[in-house]
């Protein structure tokens, strides 16, 4: 490559790692890495394929073509267009650092992120659209996944037991299989990046006693955003798994010991310089908890213990995935949009309290109560965790303003509303969302902002469709005919007296009005025999 071209992309590249671009902090190193793989290299060769030898002599016809060979010839989309192109901002930013510097702004009177098309969409349309391409595991896949890891940390837990204290595994093969599901395991549980939970050390998990509540935290070093040492809220099955994990890996650290001190009793290496390289990487893997036996690069060929990698990992996901018998292609960074999509439907309703409870081990906790149980939570986990909840109100009231019918105080008003024309409703989504209070019943959506019934409506459903607050929709209509067929069967109980028919009689036509408002019948399968015998 032209070395003009060359030294320059390094005195830029250089200048942003030691100061960062205005307003924001600098990179870390594997921020270098993946903006010479992905922007810079490709950059640099394209002009080079061009006659282009300084960056001086880069014109806007040069930038557009650039831009339009991405676009359409490598059909990127937003993200990922960004990446490619972020060389040429860097390189009009830091200009002063180039001997060839740009002529004219790379943009014009744009901006890198209008030229991607990064912001463009909005609200409701940007869901599952160019802006983000992380999939979310489906729940069918996530629980076949989830349930082979549990099956495998079971059968090596029955291994341990029967074998006694002093027991220490040795098996490879069962090891890797203890060590993926363990992983996965973790991922899913935590809402860690991967870096975060392949980095997890020994014994850096802990259980704690608050107010007679079990608190379980394990401890990490997060690199993306600098905020070094972390902890997270797990359920306790996920340190159960990390304790088997430790004493599946013990034979792994000790040979990986015994690396270290044949490393430190070479005093004549064939090369000095990785040898003192693979010394301080064994050193600071000695005490990480997921390991991996790797072919060594060099001179001295053979395999060596070093912690798993990124792409380890994803390797590790895919036989998990293919021996669970799931087809879906599974991946890392998969877990912690999963884990935050979870719980905002978990938190936004469904199975609210039930999954909340399990969860953070009480029905009432909220966020706030959780940030103050531990100053050193993630709270970048919390900002996707809140930005999935508002995608997630974005989806929930645009299907109310849609045709589909709805009961409930709130929803017979909103079903008015609908007559109102919106000039632009997906603006008026994105606004409103974020600030809406939506909860889930488990039988219908409330809107209420102040005390309201004081959650009675949770544990009586049938005060909730003449609420002023609450909407039910088509999603809860299964849950109605279930009540239905269960007033049903308590109006057939002769001795149960008076008033339990009174109140069942009352109940079975609040349900069927709901039934009725949904535009469905009362009446399925299993409701027909009760039915029939009223």
């Amino acid at each position: 490559m032209p070395k003009s071209l060359v030294d320059d992309c390094k005195a830029v590249v250089y200048a942003w790692f030691k100061r960062g671009l205005p307003g924001s902090k600098p990179p870390i190193a594997r921020g270098i890495t993946t903006l010479a793989v992905a922007s810079v290299m490709p950059f640099v060769r394209w002009l080079n394929n061009l006659g282009v030898t300084r960056f001086s002599d880069v014109r806007p016809i040069h930038i557009s073509n650039y831009v339009h060979h991405c676009k359409h010839e490598l059909k990127l989309r937003p993200l990922p267009l960004y990446g490619r192109l972020r060389i040429i901002d860097f390189l009009w930013v830091f200009s002063a650092e180039m001997l060839f510097p740009l002529q004219s702004c790379p943009w014009g009177d744009s901006s890198l992120w209008r030229v991607c098309g990064i912001g463009k969409i909005k609200g409701a349309e940007s869901i599952d659209r160019n802006v983000g391409g992380t999939g979310i595991i489906p729940s069918q896949d996530q629980s076949k996944i989830f349930n082979y890891c549990e099956s495998v940390v079971s059968e090596a837990k029955a291994e341990i037991a029967v074998n006694g204290i002093g027991y220490e595994p040795c098996d490879e093969a069962m090891f890797i299989r203890v060590r993926d599901s363990v992983l996965y395991i973790v991922s899913i549980t935590s809402g860690m990046r991967n870096d975060e939970a392949i980095g997890i050390e020994v014994d850096q998990w802990r259980r704690e006693y608050k107010g007679g509540v079990l608190f379980c935290w394990v401890s990490t070093v997060e690199h993306k955003t600098g905020k070094g040492r972390v902890e997270y809220l797990v359920p306790e099955l996920t340190l159960e798994a990390l304790d088997l994990l430790a004493r599946y890996s013990a034979y792994v650290r000790k040979d990986l010991g015994q690396e270290i001190r044949a490393l430190e009793k070479d005093m004549n290496p064939i090369d000095p310089a990785e040898h003192i390289l693979r010394l301080e990487k064994a050193r600071r893997d000695s005490k990480k908890l997921f390991l991996a036996r790797q072919r060594k690069t060099g001179l001295s060929g053979g395999r060596h213990i070093e912690a798993l990698s990124g792409g380890g990992s994803n390797r590790a996901f895919d036989r998990i995935a293919k021996a669970a018998g799931s087809d879906w292609p599974l991946r890392t960074h998969q877990c912690r949009r999963t884990y935050a999509r979870c719980f905002v439907e978990s938190r936004m309703g469904r199975t609210s309290l039930v999954w909340l409870k399990w969860q953070f081990k009480h029905t009432s906790m909220s966020m706030t109560q959780l940030y103050a149980s531990n100053p050193k939570q993630d709270m970048t986990l919390f900002d996707e965790i809140m930005q999935q909840m508002t995608d997630f109100k974005i989806d929930l009231i645009e299907s109310w303003l849609d045709d589909q019918p709805l009961a409930g105080g709130a929803g017979e008003k909103i079903v008015e509303l609908r007559a109102i024309p919106i000039k632009d409703r997906t603006s008026l989504l994105s606004q409103t969302a974020p600030h809406a209070n939506i909860r889930g019943t488990g039988h219908g959506w409330c809107i209420a902002t102040e005390r309201g019934c004081g959650g009675a409506g949770l544990y009586e459903a049938t005060r909730c469709p003449g609420c002023k607050h609450s909407v039910i929709d088509e999603f809860f209509a299964e849950t109605w005919q279930d009540i239905y067929s269960q007033q049903l069967e308590l109006i057939t109980i002769v001795d149960a007296g008076p008033a339990v028919r009174q109140r069942a009689e009352r109940d079975l036509q609040v349900a069927l009005d709901v039934i009725t408002s949904l535009g469905l019948s009362p009446l399925n399968d299993d409701t027909v025999e009760a039915a029939n015998g009223y």
